[in-house]
């Protein structure tokens, strides 16, 4: 098997996802020897970068469980990095495959944060540097190399499977029960874990629709993770990819004119889903309450209701909303604790945490970049049909983010530099 060819590539990625799925059992410090580790072990991505970037989004779903994974200077990303501009030197002899997508945009919203900042009362410098170092990573990816579109869409599914796997046996191993709900590790927030799932989840369902190839399989692992979503106990992630991989089923059957078979096909499989999941919650004994809504409503609803009424008028009162009160977590955080007592780690909303700290022109710089990335994914998706995994698993990201906060995580910006990324087709591989 040479080193660099497909077949090798595929397999020295399972045996990397594996060694971190292992190593994150029993190691949670990642050090200067553990990073020189990783990098060695990652030098043969330079090959074939489309494999690191999937295995660096999907570990970004729960950055600070994966050993390495958490966004900060020694970790993947900086791998991902370095990977990156070893290929344009050494591979394509310092020439860029630039493209301008939405990098205006990113430069912009780089300036706003350092402007925010400056004029913050909290001069959080940690949230200053974790942010432009996303952006610069989302750059990196998104407008300074030109992904293979047919390689990136086949590691997706691939990598996601041997994730499934590394999450059950992680939670038979080292999992445990939070006031009744199902987590990888104590360390791991419960609705964390089960967004993690569902986007695993979007990957496998969508791969099973588009493509009947190992349908079985993908329909299987699918099953599993959603059940695994399910005992997490989050609400928002279930609904999260029950809508995503809604939305995109019925764009797709539109788009090839049979929306009226699938739209019936769909509301079996809902219908038999929601029973399923209901007997699960049943046999296992868990609270099956959280998925009520007359039981929400009844106990005073979501905690998050409480922290939108009162940070929203708060930002506009104080005027934050020109600039925000400073880039990172840390200052919603605080605020937050001003405003109702609680220590919430943020907003518990993407765009909120936009508007919270970088005020109006955040939020919109925000927005404008999703929708330039949705519709350059989209586009994608006219000639290559397995690029709706990414219109998937992006707009599950997003319905979630309207109860929790990505702003500051490395999954976001990763995947909307994916989808904004000039890919190389097909053709231009047979060519070249």
């Amino acid at each position: 098997m040479k080193i660099g060819s497909k077949h090798f590539m595929d397999w020295w990625s399972y045996i990397y996802v594996i060694m971190i799925l292992l190593i994150s059992l029993y190691i949670s410090d990642f050090n200067i020897v553990m990073f020189i580790l990783y990098f060695v072990l990652a030098l043969p991505f330079i090959n074939s970068i489309e494999h690191f970037v999937v295995i660096s989004l999907l570990l970004s779903t729960i950055s600070y469980y994966f050993t390495g994974a958490y966004e900060e200077i020694f970790s993947i990303y900086t791998i991902l990095l370095i990977l990156i501009m070893a290929r344009v030197l050494f591979l394509y002899k310092g020439k860029l495959e630039f493209n301008a997508n939405n990098l205006i945009l990113i430069i912009m919203l780089g300036v706003l944060a350092c402007w925010s900042y400056i004029e913050s009362p909290f001069h959080y410098f940690n949230g200053l540097f974790r942010l432009l170092y996303l952006l610069l990573l989302s750059v990196v990816v998104g407008n300074f190399i030109r992904l293979k579109i047919s390689v990136i869409c086949e590691m997706l599914p691939k990598t996601a499977s041997i994730m499934v796997v590394g999450y059950l046996l992680s939670v038979l191993i080292k999992g445990s029960l939070i006031d009744g709900r199902l987590t990888i590790a104590n360390s791991v927030n419960t609705n964390t874990f089960g967004m993690s799932c569902a986007q695993l989840g979007c990957i496998l369902l969508m791969t099973a629709f588009l493509n009947k190839a190992q349908m079985r399989k993908n329909l299987v692992l699918c099953a599993i993770v959603v059940m695994l979503a399910l005992l997490s106990g989050s609400r928002g992630a279930l609904l999260a990819f029950a809508l995503a991989s809604a939305i995109v089923v019925i764009i797709y059957a539109k788009k090839n004119g049979r929306l009226t078979g699938t739209m019936f096909k769909l509301a079996i499989a809902g219908t038999v889903a929601l029973g399923g999941m209901y007997l699960v919650l049943i046999l296992t004994g868990l609270d099956t309450s959280r998925f009520s809504v007359a039981e929400i409503i009844a106990s005073g609803g979501s905690r998050r209701s409480l922290i939108y009424e009162s940070l929203i008028p708060y930002i506009i009162k104080n005027g934050y909303w020109k600039i925000g009160y400073g880039p990172g977590h840390e200052c919603s955080r605080q605020v937050i604790m001003s405003l109702i007592g609680w220590d919430y780690a943020h907003s518990h909303n993407t765009f909120l945490e936009a508007f919270g700290e970088l005020g109006i022109m955040g939020l919109l710089i925000l927005i404008w970049s999703i929708k330039k990335s949705l519709k350059n994914i989209y586009g994608v998706c006219k000639i290559y049909k397995e690029a709706y995994l990414f219109v998937t698993i992006l707009i599950c990201l997003l319905i979630n983010g309207l109860a929790e906060s990505y702003f500051f995580d490395a999954v976001l910006w990763l995947l909307l530099a994916i989808c904004r990324n000039n890919f190389i087709e097909e053709t231009e591989i047979v060519a070249n």
